[in-house]
């Protein structure tokens, strides 16, 4: 077979000049601007065909692989800021004062090839079986895969999958992420469109890049799906690593599950929620629910840090939710009957795993028989805004109905009423540690109608959601604005002075004698009386006796 009969756009035999049957493409169809000319042969074995993607790192053409005759996918390093090619040319041209970058990109190219070739055992990851350097650029190849993205596979098996279906795609991903990162291989762009489905209902991992092409603060374009790339990757000058990989991987899975991505990671920091329709959120067991939350916190240290973590918070004990089960169905079984076993035998639990993967497998056939149409020119990536500032997320699940909606967030509480409630007993410092909020107090204010020392109102407001750990404002009642004055008669200066500032006066005292009053005690006021009504703050003065006259005294007949 020759390049001569095969259609550049999907690697099928044709005859002549005609339009491809397969894919409906014209022999003269334009190649994409900046890409390899059509039919270049590289390594005088891979022939070169239409440019299907590219990025800030370079393109990815069909191929075809003369010894082998297979299709292949080409990558080639060409980040055209740095570079540039002549019109019909092969060769790369260097954009001036560029070198020394595009240098070391290239190596970089190199060496993330060498470790992903090195992990060929791992069936659900993209294969690379050559790399090379040839007209000043490199190239790597893997076998061409006939395969749907994730993102429409979903779109045409209704809008979302249930978690069965989807932990059948999922798992096998997750255990060769695991593996992958194991052997410091990172991929930091795990989207709904590097995901692919295989015509054999097996889905992999595709579109390896360096990780400079999936982070904002480096000298090529960046190539990040809003809503799939973690808040790290727009902060300068962090490392994205295997927690990076866990937000991606997660954000799929929850695409796969709702139909929806998360919102993008700058939005998640300052309103984390996560909104699910209702029933879907019912739909999906307790601990894949917790995982996900755990997975896609918007603050790394707070996040799911290994794929073995992830696997084991979705992977809960069967043991262990038959017992939820049992729990959550008292009171409505029957009663067990003597004899009766209470497990199905295994071959149900065979025969019903069998039944969801064919469900998944007939689900991708029919997809398959009625595809989309064939890729056509390149496409290109979608930019992001560059700027990010530190968020804060902190643990916890909460779940709220609203219209339909449920709101997951991994970092949100409903904010309690705090209206009537005592100040000292919010603020005590024994169950402070205890509380998902902090409380700080912004003002006091008269009240007729709450007791001093109580809440009057707060802010944010009872039955909102606000972030675990965060702040209630609160204004405290300090009584009534006018108040009325204590019997103090015959008490000592100390309670007296108490019962007085407890009223909310405030006591001065002075001595004056009394015939009648001990020593030492409160006479009464001066110039008030027991009942009367005065203003909050009020200086009141306390007489204390200094026993009799002595002058009245002897003066008397």
């Amino acid at each position: 077979m020759t390049d001569f009969n095969l259609c550049m756009n999907c690697m099928s035999e044709i005859e002549g000049d005609e339009v491809c049957p397969s894919c409906g493409c014209r022999p003269d169809a334009p190649q994409a601007a900046g890409a390899l000319p059509c039919r270049t042969i590289l390594q005088n074995r891979y022939l070169v065909g239409m440019a299907k993607k590219h990025n800030g790192q370079g393109f990815t053409y069909i191929g075809y692989d003369t010894v082998l005759n297979i299709k292949t996918e080409i990558h080639e390093f060409f980040p055209r800021t740095l570079c540039e090619r002549l019109p019909d040319q092969a060769g790369v041209h260097v954009i001036a004062g560029s070198e020394d970058v595009f240098g070391e990109y290239k190596t970089s190219f190199l060496t993330h090839a060498r470790e992903l070739a090195h992990l060929r055992e791992l069936s659900a990851i993209e294969q690379i079986y050559d790399i090379f350097e040839e007209n000043g650029a490199a190239y790597t190849v893997s076998e061409w895969e006939d395969s749907i993205t994730l993102r429409y596979f979903v779109e045409r098996s209704g809008g979302n999958l249930n978690w069965n279906a989807a932990r059948q795609l999922f798992m096998p991903v997750l255990s060769a992420l695991s593996a992958m990162h194991a052997h410091g291989v990172n991929h930091l762009g795990i989207s709904p469109d590097t995901l692919v489905i295989l015509k054999d209902g097996k889905m992999k991992l595709t579109d390896f890049c360096i990780d400079a092409v999936r982070r904002m603060d480096t000298d090529l374009p960046p190539d990040m799906v809003p809503g799939c790339a973690a808040l790290e990757q727009y902060v300068m000058d962090y490392v994205p690593d295997e927690a990076t990989d866990v937000y991606g991987f997660a954000a799929c899975l929850f695409f796969a599950l709702t139909g929806a991505l998360p919102q993008d990671a700058l939005r998640r920091k300052t309103d984390s929620r996560l909104l699910i329709p209702t029933s879907i959120l019912r739909s999906l067991p307790p601990h894949v629910v917790t995982g996900l939350a755990n997975a896609l916190q918007v603050l790394p240290s707070k996040r799911t840090a290994r794929f073995e973590r992830l696997r084991e918070e979705l992977s809960a004990a069967p043991t262990v939710t038959a017992k939820m089960d049992e729990v959550s169905s008292l009171g409505e079984e029957e009663p067990e009957k003597p004899g009766r076993k209470k497990e199905a035998p295994s071959f149900v639990w065979a025969l019903a795993s069998c039944a969801v993967a064919l469900a998944v497998f007939v689900g991708i056939g029919l997809l398959w028989l009625f595809p989309r149409t064939a890729a056509g020119p390149v496409e290109s990536s979608m930019a992001v805004p560059s700027s990010a500032a530190d968020g804060s997320a902190v643990g916890g699940i909460m779940m709220q109905e609203a219209s339909g909606e449920a709101v997951l967030s991994a970092d949100r509480v409903e904010v309690p009423d705090l209206a009537g409630k005592k100040i000292s007993d919010l603020t005590s410092s024994d169950d402070a540690s205890e509380k998902d909020y902090e409380i700080l107090v912004s003002d006091k204010e008269f009240s007729d109608t709450v007791p001093e020392g109580e809440v009057i109102r707060q802010t944010p407001d009872p039955g909102t959601m606000m972030e675990k750990g965060g702040k209630i404002v609160v204004v405290v009642s300090k009584g009534a604005s006018e108040r009325t004055l204590p019997d103090i008669a015959n008490l000592s200066l100390a309670d007296a002075s108490s019962a007085v500032t407890a009223a909310g006066f405030i006591p001065v005292k002075a001595d004056a004698y009394s015939g009648t009053v001990p020593v030492g005690s409160v006479i009464g006021y001066r110039d008030r009386k027991v009942g009367e009504r005065l203003g909050y703050g009020t200086k009141v003065v306390l007489l204390l006796s200094k026993g009799p006259d002595p002058n009245a005294s002897s003066a008397a007949p």
